[in-house]
């Protein structure tokens, strides 16, 4: 049961830390947005910043990607291969 609540910490605390970091990584993304929505027609931008949506998705990616990395097989990462 331990073992459980660390790793719901872990998930936590994951997803708190990328939260400021989500938002900084959209503002860095502007150029991005603004070709997104020049190109499709998308509306990524409004006239305060990017849309919510755009926040959302880097937070999407961004906590998608932190908690596989944390989460990764120790064996592969380490390059262990299991017996055949």
């Amino acid at each position: 049961m331990k073992g459980f609540f660390v790793q719901l910490l872990k998930v936590v605390a994951t997803a708190v830390v990328s939260a400021p970091l989500a938002v900084m990584l959209t503002w860095m993304l502007l150029p991005f947005w603004d070709w997104l929505e020049a190109s499709t027609g998308l509306e990524s931008r409004g006239h305060s910043g990017p849309s919510g949506w755009c926040y959302l998705a880097v937070y999407g990616v961004l906590l998608v990607a932190s908690l596989s990395l944390l989460f990764w097989p120790r064996s592969r990462a380490q390059g262990e291969h299991s017996p055949s």
